[in-house]
């Protein structure tokens, strides 16, 4: 069984070349120790349903694959960059070599436009800076092992392939920010400069209010991109007020086979 961690992603610069290996985007972002498991099956499953998912059907028949049947707690299109997370984990199932398996993930998420960072992000597993925008093989990161646990409230989805097809300004946008932040890289920073990209881009109205009550009761919270889904340190009783938070920690592994099960798929 294959486990990738989800991907918070905190401020994006996208760049979207003819060849999708010089595609991808500059930024911040961040794994976390909830995710997608993966295991071989004969059709592609999502949490125990037939459903249409071109990311991963790509990675499939690039691998000569018949299906995959993957299991997640959270839920999809909301922030948690589950479609690469799905991408790689299926793409782990096979026993090429993990630099060929990061790039096709990256790659599926590209010509889908379901996601330009995700899979980098993931590769390597913790706080990880995107100095570059490109295939995790050529990508040129920061890395950091962060062990902050922090607390998560999803309300929706927002069309990350929207996004990135409408909105031209945010390139610029993510490039100030995340030079703001690699100035000082520290979690009141991070939350600070994810805020202000947030902000800045108009991305955060649909969860403003809730990441205002965060601030209020003396935490720090932004917005996951690209998601309706507050983040936040020291948040939880807060979120509670507008729905049903988790918490989880930064995951510092990235892709990995697993050997045992999770108390939370221990039925699946």
């Amino acid at each position: 069984m294959i486990f990738c961690p989800a991907a918070i992603s905190c401020i994006f610069s996208p760049q979207i070349d003819k060849d999708p290996l010089r595609s991808g985007s500059m930024g911040v972002g961040f794994t976390i120790d909830k995710g997608v498991f993966a295991k071989p099956s004969s059709e592609l499953r999502f949490n125990g349903e037939k459903i249409s998912f071109p990311t991963v059907e790509y990675v499939l028949k690039k691998n000569e694959m018949e299906g995959v049947e993957l299991f997640t707690e959270l839920p999809l299109g909301c922030g948690f960059g589950l479609s690469g997370a799905s991408a790689l984990a299926t793409a782990f199932l096979s026993d090429k070599p993990a630099i060929e398996l990061y790039d096709l993930a990256h790659v599926a998420e590209v010509v889908n436009l379901t996601g330009l960072g995700t899979v980098a992000t993931q590769a390597f597993g913790g706080l990880v800076i995107r100095k570059t925008a490109s295939c995790p093989s050529k990508i040129v990161v920061e890395r950091y092992a962060w062990v902050y646990e922090l607390d998560f409230l999803s309300l929706g989805s927002i069309s990350t392939r929207e996004v990135l097809r409408e909105r031209k300004d945010i390139a610029e946008i993510g490039r100030r920010w995340l030079k703001e932040f690699m100035r000082d890289v520290s979690l009141k920073n991070l939350f600070r400069c994810s805020k202000g990209f947030a902000e800045e881009t108009g991305l955060i109205e649909p969860v403003r209010d809730i990441v205002e009550a965060v601030e209020s009761a003396g935490g720090m919270a932004s917005m996951a991109m690209l998601g309706k889904t507050v983040f936040a340190y020291r948040g939880f009783d807060a979120l509670k007020e507008f729905g049903e938070p988790f918490k989880a920690k930064i995951d510092c592994c990235g892709v990995r086979k697993i050997e045992s099960r999770s108390n939370s798929v221990q039925n699946w």
